[in-house]
């Protein structure tokens, strides 16, 4: 009877430290940590398995994450498209605005506004020539000629370089053309400053015209 009961012993003894070893590991649940983490893996997604602790952490970390990460993207991207594009905008806007403009100005005159004003409902008028100022004196078609005085007039030379006024009530006109770029005035000598060399200056009285205001210009 005595070997019997030893040998029980012996037999119960490890299976004992077993059931001892697992309730020290696996938080008392069942399963322990290494067995609950591989059914996990198993099954992602899953939230409830029988003897192992629920998972915590996933779905607040992934879904914190998530709005973070969308939000600081969307801001950061809408912010940083804004100012690329004002900026661009900007620059291009005056870039092409101020090119447009010289050029404009440059073979147009007077900013770029010149253009053959209607007649008046006066009964004077002034007329002249805009021409190359070397044998054989040929017109200059395109350039711009301006009267200030009692109104201000411009007018765009035809095919011979020739412009009119007409229409003008009487007074004190100054005429002066806007010099065109790579060309210099020669002609006339002597009259009021204007923008781009000297002009005439010109009484006319109602129905009466003035002509032979002349421009002569050479290129360097």
């Amino acid at each position: 009877m005595r070997a019997l009961i030893v040998l029980v012993g012996l037999v119960a003894t490890p299976f004992l430290a077993g059931v001892s070893q697992q309730v020290k590991t696996n938080n008392g649940v069942g399963h322990d940590v290494a067995h609950c983490a591989m059914r996990a893996g198993l099954h992602p997604g899953t939230t409830d398995f029988n003897k192992c602790p629920p998972p915590t952490g996933g779905t607040t970390g992934g879904t914190t994450g998530g709005t973070t990460g969308g939000t600081t993207g969307g801001t950061t991207g809408g912010t940083t498209g804004d100012t690329t594009g004002g900026t661009t905008g900007g620059t291009t806007g005056g870039t092409t605005g101020g090119t447009t403009g010289g050029t404009t100005g440059d073979t147009g005159g007077s900013g770029g506004t010149c253009a053959n004003s209607p007649p008046g409902l006066g009964t004077a008028s002034i007329d002249g020539q805009v021409f190359v100022d070397a044998s054989p004196w040929p017109g200059l078609q395109g350039w711009c000629v301006q009267a200030s005085g009692p109104v201000t007039v411009t007018a765009v030379t035809d095919a011979s370089g020739n412009y009119l006024f007409s229409g003008l009530p009487a007074g004190t006109y100054t005429i002066c053309e806007t010099v065109q770029s790579g060309w210099h005035e020669t002609f006339p000598t002597g009259g009021p400053t204007c923008a781009t060399g000297l002009g005439w200056t010109e009484t006319v009285r109602a129905g009466d015209g003035v002509g032979f205001i002349w421009f002569g210009n050479l290129t360097p």
